[in-house]
Parts: C-alpha cells; structure tokens; sequence
C-alpha cells in the first residue's frame, strides 16, 4: 500500500468519525450532537508529495484534482442515527493498523493522537493528532494534522484538515446512515 493511500485511508475514516460529530473512543453514554442529518465541510491540504510528472499530467487530463496542488474540500450530507453511532465507536476501537492514545474528552470536545501503519508491513506510517469540539448539539469544529513517512518518500506528506459540520434536521430526507452523499469541490 503506498504512503498516499495510507493517509488517504486514514484521513477518510478519521473523517467519517468527525464529520458525524466525533466518536467518544471511551464513554458508550449518549452522543453530545443530534441525530439526524449533518451537512459537513473538509477541506484538505496535502504538502510534501512527489508525483512523477506524467502522473501529474494524466490527473490533470482526467480532471482529477492533483494531490498536494492545492486544498480540496469534500461536502457530505450524513444521516447519523443511534445504531450508527454505535458502529462508529466499535470501528474506531478496532482498526488493527491504527492505535489512539492521549485521548482526552468532555462535553465540549475530545482531542486525540494517532499513529497508523500500513497493514501487512510495508513501511508507511502516518502519525497526528486530531482536535475536534464540539461548539452546540448542532455544530461540530475540528482540525486533524498528520505526518507520514515512507521508505519510498524521502521527505514526511503532510495532512491538515479542517472539519466543520451542521445539523439540518431529524428528517435525513433519503440519505443512508450507510452511504452518506458526497460532493467534490
């Protein structure tokens, strides 16, 4: 697996926890947001990646945004319900690649380090902390800064992200607990 897609593995589940408006890694008490649906905003800017020059043209070709060229930002509509709130808290408590530690959490937020590593071997790792708060039961702030290393990349990728998401309502108007909307800017 290569460093790129570790991070963007991690970063995508680190994501989907916060943009629900973070998973508690501890308490099973319930959630500090609404349920319901949640508009969400992450914007990601990547530093430190090298592509070979051809690869950069063939993404430009195909219309896909060029990793590390400038910040993207991913709007999401999710539906978050109890039992998927549960499922986050289990899946986040069991990535196999991925340890929490200095997790510290109150009504107002929780924060967290991380350290992932790319599964059966291969010399990726990604470290960060993630700071989420938790401003109202209807609005969600977060930031998570991550740094990997690779045998492959001579210098760390560098990961910031800023997450914000909105509570719309307790009508999640047709959007899946499991298959949440998302729209590329």
């Amino acid at each position: 697996m290569t460093i790129v897609k570790t991070i963007f593995c991690t970063a995508i589940a680190v994501t989907g926890v916060m943009l629900a408006g973070a998973v508690p890694l501890r308490a099973q008490a319930a959630p500090p947001v609404k349920m319901g649906l949640w508009h969400g905003t992450t914007v990601t800017k990547m530093t430190g990646i090298t592509l070979p020059p051809e690869v950069v043209e063939k993404m430009k070709a195909m219309g896909r945004p060029v990793p590390g060229a400038e910040p993207q930002t991913i709007e999401t509509e999710s539906c978050l319900t109890p039992e998927k709130w549960k499922e986050m808290f289990a899946r986040a408590q069991n990535r196999e690649n991925c340890k929490i530690s200095n997790l510290k959490q109150d009504a107002s937020g929780m924060s967290a380090d991380m350290v992932c590593e790319s599964p059966n071997g291969g010399g990726n790792t990604a470290r960060g902390h993630v700071q989420m708060s938790f401003l109202t039961t209807e609005k969600v702030h977060g930031t998570m800064h991550m740094e990997a290393t690779s045998v492959r990349q001579p210098q760390p990728i560098v990961v910031d992200m800023t997450i914000d998401s909105v509570y719309q309502g307790a009508d999640c108007k047709g959007v899946s607990p499991d298959t949440p909307k998302v729209i590329m800017k």
